[in-house]
């Protein structure tokens, strides 16, 4: 292409993209001149398009243009908004605690802070909220604080859930309404007084010995929110509570500034449960995508306000979708800087499948190239049924009045509290693995260990319960716990903190360093789970166990959900405390285990045996002082590998013959290994063109009956092995085509500093993923990563078309799942059919050569085998 036409379709793009609107308003010139940035190369991360797909992306909004300008105008706001929020703050003139506090911080720091991250309990990196976050949100509860509708919503939800006797007793929403905002935090007041009067309708904490969470099923994906299931052996486990088995399972937010997101996806996840029974787990990632890069844009800083995101979800008709639709990545590769940059973010997508950016909201970067790379972001939509949000009532906010018994009957009546506090050493540093908080000091641990005033950053949490000192003294405790008991929080920071995610922290604690509380405004219906568990939390009678399978066969080195071959049943708890044990592998399982039977997910046991043998698996069931036991045996079996050859044709002497052992075994899933077990033979005069591997070429020196043997084995020498007999036919007078080479390749960069686009073969065994796009230099459409191609010598020229087919197979199947047959192309270009169902199994590429004599065509033959990430079927 000349360098004239190079400039007039550059000069194209450009006033087409300088056309284009992108958030309601003409794109300023200066951002190609900032785009320039990444004229240096393109982004790891970027999927490159052509221009024309680029240009429709922008005009149509899917595509958000980013340069370095707009990253300059998004700090520059930023510190805009925290010097408003600063002089706002200075300007109160009843500033409570927390904010004399925070302004006191803040008056160190002349800009704007981006989130922190700091050593958590564990030694891990924690990421809280910087000065700029809390002081915004500082904002945000004082002016809800103020607001009247704010306190009519809390005073309407709060009458809703007195008993009926004391609610002629109190002023009714109604005759409140229109009334100045003393007032009606007088009313509030009043219906604290009134449940303080009434203290056995608060007192709904019983003790429950050997309980524990109930397993509950965590959708699987290459990301994750979880450590797994958490085993808390402090209050949690020992006390039942209202919601203890309507909340979602503890979470991790690693090493990103996301609490917020896990906080008011949790209090929604919860809602779920108390209203519809319904144990849903739901993207994290995808409401900090919304508010990232849409609501409220940032690319690079992580904190917000639970409240607002649910608020504008509300606002905005935005459903949740399941965390299956877009897994959590935790950016555990972060560097352990403050945010507010690009290299903050670095490395975030580090060993992470899913879309991905190292930005704070993650969507995919798409860029074109004309000269110069322009880069942008796609955004991310969700408009299927899912989960719909909440609006938020703020209930408490630090300075005021402290209704313990209104939060207390909150939660008694299934509302999680949305909780925003500043951590300080006795939240993260003092607490052990009891989960007790006991230290109030507002001090923390400087970089030298040494402990001076101020907070490490600011957090969002739940608070799912409530145990008084009546209720705990009421069952052999003797607590001295300031505020009259402990609220429980359930914290974001995995397993690992507090007692299994737990964490205990005294009612005074919360009212005097909290900075604010809130709870979903939902209606009272409740489901039949619900009912049915406040109505009777426990009982007497003993478990039952009922075996289904002895024995019961599982294959050596294979995840295996135990649970199906036994069930526990209890006639009124929801769960009681399970010991299973194996004679040869020791203790399997020892905890709560659900017994509810309208559960939507059942209690799973999945573990991995890894000796042959029998042995023999005990269960121990409590409940209360009451228990049942009973046993079964599980034979563990070896099966040896299955050995199918794949070939075409009869061969010819003096021609290379290709063959392919498909190799399966359910104990040794990593073929390369198979693989590497693997031997061929022959006799002589034939000749091997490698003695190991899963593919070899013979060429045979003679005609006639002739052998090829081939042998495997497992990792624990368990063999297969198979004589292919041929009939070997002599030299043909016309040879070709002849097949020279083949393979599967993958379209990648390659080179070092000066990278160029090449094809790079793909080992047999590997695993590929077909909905990957390759790179290319050519202007057009992105091509497919992976293709099988093959190399075939035909001097004559003549007109050859091919058959090619690329098949997956798993246990009971083996199908064509893409082919393309008469086709003139040596290559096949390898791509997803469906767009649903993602899973990954064996599968290979096979190719026949047609001739115009058919007697000289050869194959089909195997190119290559491995294994795929495809998507089975098709939703429309």
């Amino acid at each position: 292409m000349k360098v004239s036409q190079w400039l007039g379709i550059t000069g194209i793009l450009l006033i087409a993209l300088a056309a284009c609107s992108v958030g309601g308003s003409k794109t300023d010139p200066n951002l190609f001149t900032e785009a320039n940035a990444w004229k240096e190369g393109i982004p790891a991360d970027a999927q490159m398009v052509s221009p024309e797909e680029f240009q429709r992306g922008i005009a149509s909004g899917e595509l958000v243009l980013s340069s370095t300008a707009s990253v300059t105008a998004a700090k520059q706001a930023r510190e805009a908004q925290y010097q408003s929020d600063k002089s706002f703050l200075n300007g109160i003139a009843d500033k409570d605690p927390n904010t004399q506090a925070l302004l006191a911080e803040a008056a160190g720091s002349p800009s704007f802070e981006g989130d922190r991250p700091v050593k958590g309990p564990e030694g891990q990196t924690v990421v809280l909220f910087g000065l700029g976050t809390q002081l915004r949100n500082a904002v945000e509860t004082y002016q809800r604080a103020q607001s009247v509708d704010n306190a009519l919503d809390d005073y309407a939800l709060s009458y809703s859930l007195l008993p009926e006797d004391l609610k002629s007793q109190a002023p009714s929403p109604d005759s409140l309404k229109g009334k100045p905002l003393a007032e009606v935090k007088a009313a509030l007041e009043q219906l604290d007084g009134l449940l303080g009067s009434k203290p056995a309708s608060l007192r709904t904490a019983r003790l429950e010995p050997g309980g524990g969470i109930r397993p509950q099923a965590i959708n699987p994906g290459n990301g994750t929110d979880n450590n797994g299931p958490c085993t808390p052996t402090n209050l949690v486990k020992r006390f039942w509570f209202p919601l203890k088995n309507f909340i979602s399972p503890v979470k991790n937010q690693a090493k990103r500034g996301t609490c917020w997101a896990f906080t008011a996806i949790g209090a929604v996840e919860s809602r779920e449960r108390v209203q519809n029974n319904n144990p849903v787990d739901l993207s994290e990632q995808f409401l900090v995508n919304k508010v990232k890069q849409d609501w409220d844009p940032s690319d690079y800083s992580d904190g917000y306000w639970s409240e607002k995101a649910l608020e504008t979800a509300v606002n905005k008709g935005q459903s949740f979708p399941s965390e299956g639709g877009w897994t959590y990545n935790g950016a555990t590769s972060r560097p352990s800087v403050k945010d507010g940059d690009s290299g903050s973010y670095a490395n975030s997508c580090n060993g992470y499948s899913g879309t991905c950016s190292d930005t704070a909201h993650q969507s995919r970067r798409v860029c074109t190239t004309f000269i110069f790379t322009f880069c942008s972001y796609a955004k991310v939509s969700f408009g299927g049924p899912g989960v719909a949000s909440s609006k938020t009532i703020q209930v408490w906010k630090n300075g005021e009045a402290f209704k313990l018994n209104l939060l207390r009957n909150y939660l008694s009546q299934g509302y999680v509290l949305l909780a925003s506090f500043p951590v300080y050493k006795g939240f993260m540093d003092d607490v052990k693995n009891d989960g007790v908080v006991s230290n109030y000091a507002k001090t923390i641990l400087d970089d030298k260990g040494k402990e001076v005033a101020g907070s490490y950053g600011g957090h969002a949490v739940q608070i799912v319960g409530f145990l008084s000192n009546e209720d705990m003294s009421q069952f052999g405790q003797t607590p001295n716990i300031g505020g009259g008991g402990y609220f429980i929080v359930k914290n974001s920071w995995g397993c690992g903190a507090g007692d299994g995610g737990f964490y205990y922290v005294p009612a005074d604690y919360v009212s005097s360093i909290f900075n604010s509380l809130s709870v979903l405004n939902f209606d009272g219906r409740r489901s039949e789970a619900w009912k049915q568990e406040q109505a009777a939390p426990g009982g007497s009678e003993a478990p039952k166990i009922v075996i289904k399978t002895n024995p019961a066969t599982v294959q050596l080195r294979v995840e295996t959900n135990l649970a199906q071959f036994f069930q526990i049943t209890h006639p009124v708890a929801k769960s009681v405390n399970l010991s299973v044990t194996s004679n040869l592998d020791g203790t399997l399982y020892n905890g709560g285990w659900s017994t509810d039977s309208n559960s939507l997910f059942g209690p799973e046991l999945k573990r991995t045996l890894n000796s042959v043998g029998s042995r023999t698996i005990t269960l121990l069931a409590k409940y209360g002082s009451s228990q049942a036991s009973s046993s079964f045996v599980v034979n563990v079996i070896n099966t040896p590998p299955t050995l199918n050859l794949q070939y075409g044709g009869d061969p010819h002497q003096g021609e290379a013959y290709p063959i392919t052992a498909l190799i399966t075994d359910p104990n040794e899933p990593d073929t390369n290994k198979l693989c590497g077990a693997t031997t061929w033979s022959v006799d002589a005069p034939d000749v091997l063109s490698a003695g190991t591997g899963c593919s070899v070429s013979v060429t045979f020196g003679s005609t006639g009956l002739r052998q090829v043997r081939v042998s495997t084995q497992d990792s624990d020498g368990a063999t297969a092995a198979q004589t292919l007999n041929l009939n070997v036919l002599p030299p043909p007078p016309n040879p070709y085509p002849k097949i020279t080479d083949y393979g599967v390749y993958s379209r990648e960069f390659t080179g070092g500093q000066f990278r160029f686009c090449g094809s790079v073969r793909v080992a047999g065994g590997s695993t590929i993923v077909l909905s990957e796009k390759g790179c290319t230099l050519v202007i057009g459409p992105t091509p497919t990563r992976y293709y099988g191609g093959i190399s075939v010598e035909n001097p004559s020229n003549e007109a050859l078309t091919y058959d090619w087919k690329l098949y997956v197979s798993g246990p009971g199947f083996d199908k064509v799942l893409l082919a393309d047959t008469g086709s003139t192309s040596n290559v096949f270009d390898l791509y997803n059919v469906h767009n649903a169902g993602l899973g990954t199994d064996n599968c290979r590429v096979t190719v026949k050569v047609n001739a115009p004599d058919p007697s000289r065509s050869k194959g089909p033959i195997t190119v290559w085998a491995g294994r795929c990430t495809y998507y089975s079927f098709r939703l429309n």
